[in-house]
């Protein structure tokens, strides 16, 4: 039988949390079936590190960098330059996460702020030829009229609108990639999504070392847990693991090659 191979379109790897284990975490990945991840990197000493880690293995992994939202109020100039010096290297694939964060910022100047780093990125990766990887928090409204206005190919991560919205993206070509939250008994509205969303759009991610799936809730997410989120897809879907599996693979080679 041909192995399934799952896919983590979102893991913040080179975060201090996998600092001691990180060796350890990419072998349990590897024995879980997760042969590719895309690292999230959000500052330019993560970004370096992440070019130097993949080098090992570089059929597995993608890099993505971007600047966090609420990081929009302390960017300067020279901030910016190095961003782009680094966004531009050949081993990035991926602006991101990039978008807005109003969960906890509820000033109209600072939100107005992380707006404009939010359009100036997928401009900067519209010039790039790089597809974006968006945050998008208590947000949906705005991130939509910016994406809908400042078109780039790219994915919504960590996608918690409704089923409405997320048909809305995928209209502009935009895919949804669901995590651990799928998996929670609560999750009606990631559920429907998933239900619902045209399989072309869809893929998997973990967020991790945030966000881990049922059964493992409340520990530190990892790549490994993959196949958990997978199997809840593919149980909401009425299809079999390893077709989704197989979609989501599809989906994400057509996600990169958006340029």
């Amino acid at each position: 039988m041909r192995k399934i191979q799952y896919l983590d379109s979102h893991a913040h790897l080179m975060g201090e949390e996998y600092q001691e284990d990180l060796q350890q975490v990419v072998q349990r990945s590897a024995a879980a079936g997760v042969d590719h991840i895309m690292i999230i990197t959000l500052n330019k000493d993560e970004a370096l590190r992440a070019i130097e880690f993949v080098k090992s293995n570089p059929e597995k992994y993608v890099i993505a960098t971007g600047i966090f939202p609420e990081d929009a109020e302390h960017i300067t100039e020279q901030n910016w330059k190095d961003f782009v010096e680094i966004a531009s290297r050949k081993e990035i694939s991926v602006i991101g996460e990039i978008g807005l964060e109003y969960h906890w910022v509820k000033d109209e100047e600072m939100r107005k702020k992380q707006k404009e780093l939010f359009i100036r990125q997928i401009e900067l990766a519209k010039k790039l030829h790089k597809p974006i990887a968006v945050h998008s928090r208590d947000a949906i409204q705005d991130t939509y009229d910016i994406m809908k206005e400042h078109q780039c190919p790219g994915l919504l991560h960590c996608f918690s609108g409704t089923k409405e919205m997320a048909k809305e993206f995928n209209k502009l070509g935009y895919y949804i990639a669901l995590g651990g939250a799928l998996t929670f008994k609560n999750a009606r509205h990631a559920v429907e999504v998933a239900q619902s969303v045209d399989e072309s759009f869809l893929l998997t991610e973990t967020d991790c070392p945030y966000m881990a799936p049922e059964p493992v809730r409340g520990t530190r997410n990892e790549p490994s847990n993959i196949p958990y989120i997978t199997k809840k897809m593919a149980e909401v879907r009425n299809v079999s693991v390893e077709y989704m599996a197989s979609v989501i693979m599809d989906n994400w080679e057509r996600y990169l090659s958006c340029r």
